[in-house]
């Protein structure tokens, strides 16, 4: 086994760490702040995969118009789930927590027949942009430039929900409701609009993470099933609630997964949860989650 083919692996599962990392960087905001198991988690990926290939389509799969797309299909995808969280979600707030998963999984399967009446059946695929059909130089040997976009784009969507969430007045309002919404809401602030903002937020990471899963993979109605399983494996793995151990479990899952490919490929994907396994049971709260005191 070759060196290159070691690196082409770890280049590989670092871009299925990235896809992985953001459709569970969404899912561990809103579980941090709303305190919310979100299920409808992986459709909204769906849905920014399905709604960046129609855009693409619509621009006619040219540089400028994958670009445009990026900025209109997640952002319309959160529009549309933040309204969902004003008439519906709402609701269950503080109520049963068994009574919103029922809620959010009912949204997953509703949001998988949407699909199927949009989109149809037909696995499809978004066009690639004309500026990433080609390959790039890594240590002399070929490597998809598309990969290499969206390696960036985890590592970009990182620093951005960081900064957001540590640099910003938004964030320290939204730290300040996961911390106390009683208190926060004495102090004046809308604790509603900060959870609808959060809510659409975590939607917004979560569809750009489809969106940029478009172009590369095949698109069909149960994606949202398997992305929402892996997401909770992830973020399980990292500890309910961090951000860094959301980014550090994709990375675990996406290099266990390349590698166990040349190991096993027909177990490949068992590795990933013989890793939440051992997680589990040595740190049953996660890689970098706390654990929970009951008194």
């Amino acid at each position: 086994m070759t060196g290159w083919v070691l690196m082409s692996q770890f280049l590989s599962g670092l871009t299925t760490a990235m896809i992985y990392f953001l459709i569970a960087a969404g899912l561990t905001l809103i579980l941090g702040v709303l305190k919310i198991m979100n299920f409808a988690q992986g459709g909204i990926y769906m849905l920014g995969a399905y709604t960046c290939y129609t855009f693409i389509k619509l621009f006619g799969g040219t540089n400028s118009g994958f670009l445009l797309t990026l900025i209109i299909a997640p952002i319309a995808v959160a529009a549309f789930f933040s309204i969902l969280e004003v008439v519906l979600m709402r609701r269950f707030y503080g109520k049963v927590p068994l009574y919103m998963l029922l809620l959010t999984y009912g949204i997953l399967i509703a949001t998988y027949d949407m699909a199927r009446m949009i989109w149809g059946w037909i696995i499809k695929t978004a066009p690639m942009p004309p500026m990433f059909r080609r390959t790039l130089a890594i240590f002399g040997q070929p490597f998809p430039a598309y990969n290499v976009f969206l390696i960036f784009m985890g590592f970009f969507m990182f620093f951005l929900i960081w900064f957001l969430i540590r640099r910003t007045a938004w964030g320290k309002k939204m730290r300040a409701a996961a911390d106390d919404r009683e208190m926060t809401a004495a102090l004046g602030i809308n604790v509603p609009i900060v959870f609808t903002s959060v809510f659409g937020f975590g939607a917004w990471i979560a569809a750009m993470g489809g969106a940029l899963v478009a172009p590369m993979a095949g698109m069909a109605a149960d994606m949202g099933i398997d992305a929402g399983i892996t997401a909770f494996i992830v973020v399980v793995i990292g500890g309910l609630g961090s951000l860094p151990g959301a980014l550090l479990a994709a990375f675990i899952c996406g290099e266990v997964l390349a590698f166990g490919i040349l190991i096993l490929p027909e177990f490949a994907i068992a590795f990933m949860y013989l890793v939440l396994v051992i997680v589990l049971i040595v740190r049953p709260w996660g890689i970098f989650g706390k654990p929970i005191i009951i008194k």
